[in-house]
């Protein structure tokens, strides 16, 4: 049962990446934002990487469904995923609600936040697609 948990966690992380991609997208073709556009494309290029392999792993669920051992041995993912939904919500709550004082006067430090939610995102990324290519062995 514990692979079904990785499905709900697959699915809410989906669509998580696919509000933080809205979001992001909202910002780059309304004219100038508070973010700048190399940040943007920076954001947008690792959530559709991301959102890519989540769609590949889920899809690999889905046809695995029946397989609870096979499942099973995806449950490692389970901290990583739950580390990338942190991540996007901290994405997702900063493209929503962008304040000057948020951007401009604590903007080094959401820089370095944003360089870490990124990592995770493009960590577990590679994770993923790890995952899928070994047990496709």
């Amino acid at each position: 049962m514990e692979g079904l948990g990785v499905a709900a966690s697959v699915i809410a992380i989906v669509q998580l990446t696919e509000l933080t991609l809205k979001l992001a997208h909202k910002h780059m073709g309304l004219g100038p934002s508070r973010f700048d556009k190399t940040e943007l494309q920076s954001i947008s290029r690792a959530l559709y990487a991301f959102n890519g392999m989540l769609q590949n792993l889920q899809t690999h669920l889905r046809i695995n469904e029946e397989d609870e051992a096979r499942l099973q041995t995806l449950n490692h993912l389970t901290e990583p995923l739950n580390r990338c939904k942190e991540a996007l919500e901290l994405l997702s709550d900063q493209l929503e609600n962008p304040t000057f004082i948020g951007k401009h006067i604590i903007g080094e430090h959401f820089d370095r936040k944003l360089k870490k939610a990124l990592s995770v995102i493009e960590d577990a990324l590679k994770l993923i697609e790890l995952a899928l290519l070994s047990d496709q062995q």
